[in-house]
């Protein structure tokens, strides 16, 4: 189907879009913020195709093609977060933390971050909420 292919391709260039971002991060704390800040950037930046993409996810939740483009998009993301926490505790600027489960909980975040975008009239800076909520666990885990 052509909207799996379309999302396929717009998700691949979405994390080539952040990968190029990671490398102006000098420390794993930075690295870690300008993951989940270009991830919110660049969705903002492509507003009609994560509006359409969240419209589709909704209506066609549990078909399993659906069900797997958003894994896909979920395994990416996690994978990502995971690496970059396991590299801030492998240098010693990161406590020992389970790295899969903050990974969750800074993705669970974000997606909240995106629907509230995406459903709801907000009176406040969403893109700083992020950045507050993603600060404030990297700060719990800073050595």
């Amino acid at each position: 189907m052509i909207a799996n292919e379309l999302f396929y391709y717009g998700v691949n260039r979405y994390f080539d879009q952040i990968s190029s971002h990671l490398s102006e991060g000098k420390t794993p704390f930075d690295r870690v913020r300008i993951f989940v800040e270009s991830a919110i950037k660049i969705i903002s930046a492509n507003r009609d195709f994560f509006k359409i993409y969240i419209d589709y996810m909704t209506k066609e939740a549990e078909n399993p093609d659906v069900k797997k483009m958003a894994t896909t998009f979920y395994d990416q993301y996690t994978a990502t977060l995971m690496e970059l926490i396991n590299q801030g505790i492998a240098s010693g600027a990161f406590k020992k933390v389970e790295s899969d489960k903050l990974a969750r909980a800074i993705y669970f975040l974000t997606i909240g971050v995106l629907f509230t975008r995406y459903t709801m009239k907000v009176e406040f800076d969403v893109e700083g909420q992020s950045r507050f909520q993603v600060d404030s666990i990297l700060e719990s885990i800073r050595k």
